[in-house]
């Protein structure tokens, strides 16, 4: 079901519709993204719980007198300008040790950390429990049971001692089956949080699943048939943590025009990169304004006339290489053709002339910066693609851009300040990368191979096969440090390698993990060399 063309009767704009921040740290694209909801007749602005450490990271501290003032500055401006902030928390996802939830201290030291945003000024509040694993401490499996009956507790608990606080704040709930498809799959949990949870809390849905192609009525219906409440639209676009940061510029797609009468609101998700996010987001926008006569081509020649003479080649020449597509389309994010050196050849001058304009004009500063490491990276993969890929001597240095498959293709190559390749476990379909490297003369005493690698972050480590042409260099869990890069070296018996054409293969053989989440292991450098 598409958005363009469709107008609905009865169709209105979403009462609450806004923003939320991504990654951003500390207040000051906030401060940049308030006058841009404002300019865009938007009414919400989410502080992710990404931005401060007192709300996820380090939640049991607090908030900074300086943040504390930033934040009341913020939210004054924002109430002048009729603009609802709220304060996201998350108690657990990134926190170590996690929210106790039997835990009488952990619970007073949220209760005050809202309490205390509440004097403040801030009047809206997100209790996000997204993303977080399902195992309860010991301590709340004796008290509680299950996940939803301490979910349950926990959000009825905080909504009861905040709704005395006058003026009286809203409180949206994350709850950790957020997707109707998640939903489905834990039944037992989305009715008790459908059941149990107060009717005053609003609970956030991302729709159908995390990144959804579209949203309908029906689709709201249904999960509000299965929370008893109208859900409150946490629309996960344009953001690309998902893609590592790769722009997403499409305009807003696949959302029904009469939304706004079966949700409670509507908050997007951007990017990292503000200046480029605000491309997608005003197309969000004017949806949210006039869903019943929204049509993304429209809405994003509108984004495009907004910019100066000056700036518009530059803007034509960015959405021409990185705004095609949309969630669940094949060109989705777009990415340079890399498959075919002639039409890399063709497609790196446009690359390099994006960079030029966006550097060349002073007010897309914003917008160069955004962009930078991205265009670097997709320049640097085209020349390699144009060049073609045979090393033609000693010793054959790769790095992440020359191995193929793995989970760089759809996440990026760039990774802890290096240029990486990385597998997951074997389900995910990103378990395996290989390189061909093409030598000119067989060494005649075998060679070494080096490798500067690391298995994961800390966490579950996967087992990993390192295969140089038909040889097994390594089988093991236990190759490289989780917490750092490591080097490490292989004597290649001799006969291993052939003159001309070699590949070298790395692949999880670990059967349990999801795409994107531990256990993983990233590749930063290879060598081979012969031996001395």
């Amino acid at each position: 079901m598409s958005v363009a063309n469709s107008s609905r009767v009865g169709a209105e704009p979403f009462a609450i519709r806004g923003i939320k921040g991504l990654w951003w740290d500390g207040i000051a694209n906030y401060n940049e993204a308030l006058t841009w909801v404002v300019e865009h007749e938007l009414n919400f602005l989410m502080l992710c719980y990404t931005s401060f450490a007192a709300s996820a990271g380090n939640w049991r501290s607090d908030y900074t007198p300086a943040e504390k003032e930033q934040i009341r500055e913020l939210a004054a401006r924002a109430e002048a300008m009729g603009v609802h902030v709220c304060l996201a928390v998350n108690p657990s996802l990134y926190s170590d040790p996690p929210l106790v939830y039997a835990s009488e201290e952990d619970y007073r030291i949220l209760e005050r950390k809202l309490a205390g945003m509440h004097g403040l000024g801030v009047r809206w509040f997100a209790l996000c429990l997204d993303d977080i694993g399902h195992t309860l401490e010991c301590a709340d499996r004796e008290r509680f049971g299950d996940l939803e009956s301490a979910h349950v507790w926990l959000v009825n608990r905080l909504w009861m001692d905040m709704k005395v606080l006058t003026p009286q704040p809203k409180l949206v709930f994350c709850p950790s089956a957020y997707t109707t498809y998640d939903a489905q799959a834990h039944p037992d949990y989305i009715d008790a949080i459908g059941d149990g949870v107060d009717p005053g809390v609003m609970i956030f849905w991302t729709g159908p699943i995390a990144y959804s192609p579209s949203i309908t009525v029906e689709d709201a219906e249904h999960f509000g048939g299965l929370i008893r409440r109208k859900p409150f639209v946490w629309d996960n676009y344009p953001v690309n943590d998902f893609y590592a940061w790769r722009p997403c510029l499409a305009p807003l797609k696949n959302r029904s025009a009469d939304l706004g009468r079966f949700v409670s609101g509507y908050v997007a998700n951007p990017m990292k990169q503000w200046h480029a996010s605000r491309i997608p987001l005003a197309t969000t926008a004017a949806y949210l304004r006039d869903p019943g006569a929204y049509h993304p081509s429209e809405a994003m020649e509108q984004v495009v006339d907004s910019y100066t003479d000056d700036q518009r080649p530059a803007v034509r020449l960015l959405l021409e290489l990185y705004g095609g597509g949309f969630w669940g389309e094949a060109d989705f994010p777009r990415k340079p053709p890399l498959s075919d050196a002639a039409e890399a050849g063709k497609a790196l001058p446009k690359y390099r002339l994006l960079g030029e304009l966006l550097s060349g004009v002073p007010a897309l500063r914003g917008l160069c910066e955004d962009l930078r490491l991205t265009l670097e990276r997709d320049i640097a993969l085209l020349e390699r693609t144009v060049a073609g890929k045979a090393a033609t001597g000693w010793p054959v240095s790769l790095t992440g851009l020359d191995f193929d498959s793995g989970g760089a293709a759809d996440f990026g190559y760039g990774r802890y300040g290096r240029t990486v390749n990385y597998i997951y476990a074997k389900p995910t379909g990103r378990e395996e990368m290989r390189a061909e490297f093409y030598i000119p003369v067989a060494p005649g005493k075998g060679a070494v191979l080096r490798l500067v690698a690391r298995n994961g972050d800390g966490g579950p480590r996967a087992r990993v096969q390192i295969v140089l042409n038909e040889w097994m260099v390594v089988d093991s869990e236990q190759v490289f440090s989780g917490e750092d890069f490591e080097q490490r070296s292989w004597q290649i018996p001799d006969g291993v390698l052939s003159e001309g054409h070699n590949v070298i293969t790395i692949r999880s053989v670990d059967m349990n993990g999801n795409l994107g989440e531990q256990p993983w292991f990233m590749l930063a450098e290879a060598e081979i060399a012969p031996q001395i």
